[in-house]
């Protein structure tokens, strides 16, 4: 039955097409049930024909009823439609299985997440100093306010290329000109462009297994041709790349990720060795060379390249914010003279006030001051976990890839499964990590096996959490 209101403000001829209209969205109204016809509503409510013409007619025309030649009109099949949409299987698992919005909705304790980072340890005062210092400076000398108001090379701002050049030798061996570097806006747009500049000659690229998931992301993004190739004691299985056709290595020599592993010198040779041999190239991906906290720094495996056929890449997202969007590549020779051909008509995607402000930071010995402070943090936290997982697991638990970076892989000899191991984490208001994520073959992936940041957590917080889980998991 439709109520009307003759007070309200909307008029009648509307009121009667939302309440039909919501008669038929709930299932009141189903499918191929007759409306009464214009007269017999007309008379029903009182009102003039054209009052309830007006009303079908707009129901009419949003298809939510039909005219029958002759005979009124009939709803629809909406409410059946609509019904077999909320409860499609489909939509269904790409609502809940989301893993964003999995992480948006659900407030976790402590999140052992290895992407983000501690935002106490940026440099706040400062870069907000240097900010305002370059936006002011409207000195000629400087060129400050004609950079700030230009298109800039596609590579990026000289002077922090410059920069990085001189930094690289110093703390990596990196040989190069200041050319030579491109800023980037982080490693998959690195990867982007690296895949253009091979196009054609290099079609199928050689993975890490386990690896990087955001590096295999780009490339099964472009449809690349990949092969997963294990990872041993000493890095990546040179018999597997050495039999295969690939053309193009994306390795981690100095800290693979996610295992921790060190390639030695003889393994970083006979690489360079198949690379030189084949006319390949090889992308050494330096995501995390700064936080080292045992031994001396292990050179790149560019420094030791005589033939061009490294391309090294780095990043300022674990150091200083991956909220910046800022990393770097070191092309050789050849490639960057295809750079400049193939992308002169670009821009560069990095904020040029952001690089103008790093290349003071760097330029006035805040970056090396800045480096030594994380890296002390760092690996005090680093210590407090692994002390921490050994004083509560003992033998039970084998930590893989400590003594570097913001992860660990965190494998128990015994007890749950991954799985059960997350879910049990999760039901305690805990973030654990899935490694078989990491691994492109799950069979060479550990059963019971977790990736586990520490980054974003305080000492405190490290100890409260691991014994949190030991109860948990028990």
């Amino acid at each position: 039955m439709l109520k009307l209101d003759a007070a309200s403000n909307m008029p009648l001829f509307q009121q009667i097409y939302c309440q039909i209209r919501a008669d038929i969205l709930s299932g009141a109204r189903p499918e191929g049930t007759r409306l009464p016809s214009l007269r017999a509503m007309s008379k029903e409510m009182q009102l003039g024909k054209n009052t309830i013409e007006s009303a079908y007619a707009q129901l009419a025309l949003e298809g939510y009823i039909a005219a029958i030649p002759g005979s009124g009109y009939k709803v629809n099949p909406i409410y059946g439609l609509l019904h077999q949409i909320e409860s499609n299987p489909t939509v269904a698992f790409s609502l809940s299985g989301n893993d964003h919005a999995q992480k948006v909705n659900q407030h976790y304790r402590y999140n052992f997440s290895y992407e983000n980072s501690d935002g106490s340890t940026f440099p706040n005062t400062i870069w907000r100093k240097l900010t305002s210092q370059i936006l002011t400076d409207d000195a000629p000398a400087s060129g400050y306010s004609t950079e700030m108001h230009s298109y800039g090379d596609a590579a990026g701002y000289l002077p922090l290329r410059h920069q990085l050049a001189s930094y690289l030798y110093r703390s990596r061996g990196v040989r190069c000109t200041a050319e030579q570097v491109v800023i980037c806006s982080g490693l998959q747009p690195s990867i982007m462009s690296i895949l253009r500049l091979l196009q054609g000659e290099c079609n199928i690229i050689a993975l890490e297994d386990p690896g990087y998931h955001g590096a295999r992301a780009v490339y099964e993004c472009f449809n690349t041709n990949t092969i997963a190739v294990p990872v041993n004691g000493d890095g990546l299985d040179l018999a597997v790349l050495v039999n295969s056709s690939a053309r193009v290595a994306h390795i981690a020599p100095s800290h693979q990720f996610p295992t921790g592993v060190v390639m030695p010198i003889s393994k970083r040779m006979e690489i360079l060795s198949w690379a030189i041999e084949n006319e390949s190239f090889i992308i050494e991906d330096d995501y995390d060379s700064e936080l080292r906290y045992s031994g001396r720094p292990i050179p790149s495996m560019q420094s030791i390249d005589t033939n061009g056929r490294v391309i090294y890449l780095g990043t300022f997202s674990k150091v200083l914010s991956p909220g910046l969007r800022m990393s770097y590549m070191v092309l050789p020779p050849l490639l960057y003279q295809r750079f400049c051909e193939i992308f002169s008509g670009f821009q560069c995607t990095v904020p040029w006030l952001e690089q103008a402000v790093l290349t003071r930071f760097m330029a006035n010995g805040l970056w090396e001051r800045h480096l030594r402070k994380i890296c002390l943090q760092k690996k005090k936290k680093h210590d407090v976990f692994v002390n921490t997982v050994n004083q509560l697991w003992g033998e039970r638990a084998i930590i893989h890839g400590h003594n570097a970076g913001l992860h660990i892989l965190l494998e128990f000899t015994d007890g749950a499964s991954e799985k059960e191991l997350v879910s049990k984490a999760a039901l305690s208001g805990i973030k654990v990590y899935p490694a078989s994520n990491l691994w492109k073959d799950k069979a060479l992936c550990p059963k019971n096996c977790l990736f586990m940041g520490y980054g974003m957590l305080s000492e405190s917080d490290i100890v409260s959490a691991l014994k949190v889980l030991k109860a948990a998991w028990c």
